[in-house]
């Protein structure tokens, strides 16, 4: 999928310069098990030999690297899962029997000590199952750190559950997107959070497109999943759970140092703002399921 116009002419000459020198390149076209074009591939991970890999929210463009993202860097002993996850969606989205993975259990899969979570589409939700048990599991306090914030019905029931509890829930969400409907749908969740108590802030100062979440308890669940309905169903994810309170407190640091640049969510300022900007929010929100 094209992220910019004139890549349209620039992807096919760069995949052409790589295969010539001896890369390979495989253009991912879902076209089996009932995939369509919309079921697209939103994985980004670069798993080097057996002891190495990145996985977060950045994709590689030029454009990229002026946004604000998170990333994670995985060493140890971790064997072969992330190749042979690529062969796994490669295979799967391409309608071949899954003859070079025929052990592979994606609801089974480890990175070292780190569980590894996948949503595929028609198949496995595992993501948005460990989003719910991250936020359940939060006994002090839960954060969010997420580029398109527009949760379904359980999942924003259960942070209010939290909220109205008296669980810390701390959101961080970019202001502005690519989707401007869903940054106008997300004023409603985050209006209802806030009036139950959870902080929702909203990044100004430039894109914000991480997709981390994380308990005080030193749970983390990082990849590549936005907190909306098409990540947790309809597209191909990848995140990875990891137990580190070390990670913890540095994710938790650059959380409130970003609070800074950014606008707080209060239930007084979504009132202030203009009636057609809060009749929009709501006419958006009622079209969230599509977005």
């Amino acid at each position: 999928m094209l992220d910019q116009p004139r890549n349209a002419l620039n992807n096919p000459l760069l995949v052409r310069k790589l295969r010539a020198a001896g890369v390979q390149v495989d253009i991912f076209s879902p076209r089996g098990y009932g995939l369509t074009q919309l079921n697209r591939l939103h994985c980004k991970v670069c798993a080097i030999d057996e002891r190495t890999v990145f996985l977060g929210g950045s994709n590689i463009g030029d454009h990229y690297p002026t946004w604000d993202d998170s990333n994670l860097r995985l060493d140890g002993v971790l064997g072969e899962t992330f190749h042979r996850i690529y062969d796994y969606v490669w295979q799967h989205a391409s309608g071949q029997k899954q003859a070079q993975n025929p052990g592979l259990d994606i609801a089974a899969l480890f990175a070292g000590d780190c569980k590894i979570w996948m949503t595929v589409p028609k198949q496995q939700q595992d993501i948005r199952q460990a989003f719910l048990k991250l936020i359940r599991e939060a006994e002090k306090a839960i954060y969010i750190r997420t580029w398109y914030f527009l949760p379904d019905q359980e999942i924003l029931d259960a942070l209010l559950e939290k909220a109205e509890s008296g669980v810390e829930v701390n959101i961080l969400l970019s202001n502005k997107t690519r989707v401007r409907p869903i940054d106008f749908a997300n004023y409603v969740q985050a209006h209802k959070l806030a009036k139950a108590g959870a902080r929702v802030f909203r990044y100004t100062e430039k894109f914000m497109h991480a997709k981390v979440a994380w308990n005080e308890q030193g749970e983390v669940l990082f990849g590549s999943a936005n907190l909306e309905k098409m990540a947790l169903e309809n597209t191909f994810e990848c995140c990875v759970a990891v137990q580190d309170q070390v990670l913890e407190n540095q994710l938790r640091r650059a959380f409130e140092a970003d609070t800074h640049l950014s606008v707080q969510q209060t239930p007084e300022i979504f009132r202030r703002r203009p009636a057609p900007k809060r009749a929009l929010s709501y006419a958006c929100n009622l079209a969230a399921p599509w977005l």
